[in-house]
């Protein structure tokens, strides 16, 4: 097994520490954080100085943090693990750039089929239009340790082969 450096953005109502970093601890992943100010100045530029001295090999971000991590890995060329993205839904100032990057990397999504914030049905066809592996399971908006780490349990093998380098 690989030790996979991640990096993980909670959402705009969600602190750390995070459930979802101790799973990936428990694999025995190394794993970088930190308290997302959503409302503060320049959360994008701020995550992206984290993220730029971890050297993470996979980014993962639930919510706003799962859109953060989108735009970060269209830049970095990471793989990234995106739970209920706020993809379609724009009640935030987050000072995200103009346009996607240009690399076009590995996408797996997580998504709850009763997500109270994130219309479900708009988030799976975002998913599908990035080629992003699409996983549903009945939570809600936030996605409980137990759903997060089964789903990694499955795919552990298909991530870590590709964050290999």
């Amino acid at each position: 097994m690989k030790n996979i450096k991640a990096y993980f953005f909670h959402g705009l109502e969600s602190s750390l520490p995070s459930s979802k970093v101790d799973v990936m601890k428990s694999l025995g992943w190394k794993v970088g954080a930190h308290p997302m100010n959503y409302s503060g100045r320049q959360p994008y530029k701020t995550a992206l100085s984290y993220v730029s001295e971890f050297q993470p090999d996979i980014i993962i971000g639930s919510s706003l943090g799962g859109l953060i991590a989108r735009y970060m890995s269209t830049y970095l060329n990471l793989p990234a693990i995106l739970l209920n993205p706020a993809f379609c839904f724009n009640n935030y100032q987050v000072d995200f750039p103009n346009d996607f990057g240009q690399f076009k990397p590995r996408f797996w999504a997580l998504l709850g089929e009763n997500d109270e914030v994130v219309n479900f049905s708009q988030n799976k066809l975002e998913m599908e239009k990035i080629g992003a592996s699409i996983f549903v399971n009945t939570h809600g908006h936030r996605t409980p340790a137990d759903i997060f780490s089964d789903f990694l349990q499955k795919n552990l093998l298909e991530i870590e082969t590709s964050v290999i380098k």
